[in-house]
């Protein structure tokens, strides 16, 4: 049923093992570290350039660590036994969605209302700069 917590012995071994290789391939060489250095380019164009690339790198950076968190917090929870809840309202995450993003922390409505009051929250810092 897809209301219930991954509790199957064959369940929990297999997102475990889905969690740990996404954990090892996102904890490899990251070839954009490379891009945070800062170099100094005499044309403006080129410093322009060299920062949107760095700019890029640190997002890019960061997007992956949120996402060795939520797939650390995620073996947490498989160990605890709360794997599958959603971390907002408790309710239980669908089997298709943890099959699509075995590291999910919401359930689709609250993973939408914290998207949509994100962008709220940015449409509102722009307006007001």
């Amino acid at each position: 049923m897809p209301s219930e917590l991954i509790t199957m012995p064959a369940d929990v071994a297999r997102r475990r093992a889905d969690l740990e290789s996404k954990l090892k391939e996102l904890t490899g060489f990251s070839p954009q570290r490379q891009e945070l250095y800062i170099d100094y380019a005499a044309d403006p164009l080129d410093q322009v350039r060299l920062s949107t690339d760095r700019e890029m790198a640190v997002q890019q950076l960061d997007q992956r660590t949120r996402l060795l968190h939520d797939i650390q917090s995620a073996l947490e929870k498989l160990d605890d036994g709360t794997y599958g809840r959603c971390e907002r309202c408790d309710e239980m995450i669908p089997r298709r969605r943890l099959d699509a993003v075995p590291w999910a922390r919401l359930c689709v409505p609250c993973q939408s209302a914290s998207e949509a009051a994100s962008q709220e929250g940015s449409a509102s810092f722009e307006e007001a700069a």
